[in-house]
């Protein structure tokens, strides 16, 4: 599989929210395909604007890893966007491969369907915190080309209070592993 470097996250946030489904995300000996996300702007939820004294990696890059604690208790996965323009998605859940005896240990499970299906579980079972803040795509943590498009459906963000009318989450359709199955209403 070809891995996706820095360009590919030059384009606008939500598409690159929407291509990210399928690819792979590998670290620490683990790997899984990337199952959900959210997009994230300029919008009032944002981080451009809730926390811009901490987001530098937000607005100055494209291609770069964006890692927060949330909550004082777990850190999120984000990539930023955006050549010319402000963005990050947040990766909020996976579907795991590889390591999983590893993911395991360190979330303290056996249960599969709840070992990355949240943006805090993920990090946890990966092991990433904020030594990867703003670090390069590639540089430690890889992401690779999905293998095919997959059936993609979009909803309202999820624990924001702000800016919740947006359709900016997506996730592929069916998947065991999605956080919380909340599908677009039509």
């Amino acid at each position: 599989m070809r891995e996706l470097t820095k360009e590919f996250f030059a384009a606008g946030t939500l598409s690159v929210a929407r291509k990210l489904l399928g690819a792979e995300i590998s670290y620490n000996g683990c790997r899984g395909i990337i199952v959900e996300t959210e997009a994230y702007k300029t919008d009032d939820a944002s981080h451009y604007n809730t926390r811009r004294h901490k987001a530098k990696a937000l607005i100055e890059t494209y291609g770069h890893l964006y890692i927060y604690l949330n909550y004082g208790m777990y850190h999120l996965l984000n990539f930023t966007t955006e050549k010319a323009g402000i963005g990050a998605v947040l990766i909020r859940a996976v579907e795991p491969l590889e390591g999983i005896e590893s993911m395991q240990e360190k979330r303290k499970t056996t249960n599969l369907m709840n070992l990355t299906n949240g943006p805090g579980k993920l990090c946890q079972a990966f092991g990433i915190g904020p030594e990867l803040n703003a670090k390069p795509v590639g540089e430690s943590l890889r992401l690779y080309n999905r293998k095919r498009i997959p059936d993609i459906e979009e909803s309202t963000r999820i624990g924001i209070t702000k800016a919740t009318e947006l359709m900016w989450r997506f996730f592929i359709k069916d998947n065991k592993y999605v956080s919380k199955y909340k599908a677009a209403k039509l």
